[in-house]
């Protein structure tokens, strides 16, 4: 339940259906409200359930994550062990380009939306749209096949919120991504495709 936050938060940016004003600060809301709620969660259940693949039947390992704090989890032996351990590592080393891919996305989309809407800078809203779904759903796709490329790290460093990705487990969310990135960059090319046949 608390992971379908971030499917509601996403359709108040993209749909905004108080206006982009009030939907965007009802997100922005929940946003900060959800990290509330969802990092206790994930402190309180972070023992009982393999972080990587949610299962709770396997046998585990403890690791060790270093996300703002040293965070403890469980991951299931081996499989789950090595895959979140290249996780990790890859998105440390690709921080920055990840956090462009997202976050400075994200910010963009936000600013340029209210900006808008107070008439102070005129863009295009269906371009900004596209530009928020597709260069997010590059970064989130890029990620839930290239983590593979990542090392084993002995110390795991992961440089953005960890709560989230143990909602429904890690490799869920990815594949959740996945799907999604899909979709939006199917919905992208079209809309292209459209703009450029007319």
């Amino acid at each position: 339940m608390l992971f379908l936050f971030i499917p509601l938060v996403l359709t108040l940016f993209l749909k905004y259906p108080f206006g982009v004003l009030p939907s965007f600060a009802v997100a922005v809301a929940i946003m900060f409200g959800h990290r509330l709620i969802a990092r206790p969660f994930f402190f309180r259940n972070s023992s009982k359930r393999c972080f990587w693949c949610g299962s709770t039947k396997h046998s585990r390992n403890t690791l060790e994550v270093m996300s703002g704090e040293k965070v403890r989890m469980q991951l299931c032996v081996h499989r789950c062990y090595d895959r979140a351990k290249k996780f990790f590592d890859f998105c440390f080393r690709y921080r920055i380009p990840l956090r462009i891919g997202i976050f400075i996305t994200l910010l963009w989309y936000v600013i340029t939306m209210i900006l808008n809407d107070f008439g102070i800078m005129q863009f295009p809203v269906e371009w900004n749209r596209f530009l928020f779904q597709f260069v997010i759903a590059l970064t989130v796709v890029t990620i839930s096949f290239a983590y593979t490329s990542g090392h084993r790290m002995d110390q795991p460093v992961f440089p953005f919120p960890i709560h989230n990705l143990f909602l429904i487990g890690a490799r869920n969310t990815l594949l959740v991504f996945r799907y999604v990135g899909f979709w939006w960059l199917a919905a992208s090319f079209y809309f292209l495709w459209v703009r450029f046949r007319s």
